[in-house]
């Protein structure tokens, strides 16, 4: 048991460094211009897009990660688990975000800070999360 728990420790931390760099680069690419509508804090739906992608992406390594240290299929459950109860708990986190109209150039700390996004996808990230990780570790229930 205590190895299910290590590798979806191990598969979450895979899928937070993975996460992180992806939406980095996201970031760099489109940059505020683009990932946020004209002057506002509202996400684009290039964004969005771009954000839903990249969650598959991020939650499918941390399950591939997982599947690999694993010892059974139960550490995959207990990796959707963490997603989805750490997902849910930030959708119900109430969120402060920037006031005023957005600068031209703001850094990409300001505005994950400051970002807003509609209240639906939040509530999707955490099924995102568990449909990445799922697939991801199939291996495992193979």
């Amino acid at each position: 048991m205590l190895r299910n728990i290590l590798a979806a420790v191990v598969g979450y931390i895979a899928m937070a460094a993975v996460l992180f760099v992806l939406f980095s680069l996201l970031w760099l690419t489109l940059g505020p211009s683009r990932a946020f509508q004209q002057g506002s804090w509202e996400v684009s739906g290039g964004w969005a897009l771009g954000s839903v992608v990249l969650g598959l992406v991020g939650a499918y390594i941390g399950g591939v990660v997982c599947a690999r240290v694993a010892h059974d299929a139960r550490a995959a459950t207990i990796l959707i688990a963490v997603v989805l109860v750490l997902g849910v708990v930030t959708a119900l986190m109430p969120v402060e975000m920037a006031a005023g109209p957005r600068p031209d150039d703001v850094s990409m700390m300001a505005a994950t800070a400051g970002a807003r996004q509609p209240a639906w996808f939040t509530w999707l990230n955490p099924l995102i999360g568990v449909a990445g990780v799922w697939f991801g570790s199939r291996k495992l229930r193979a």
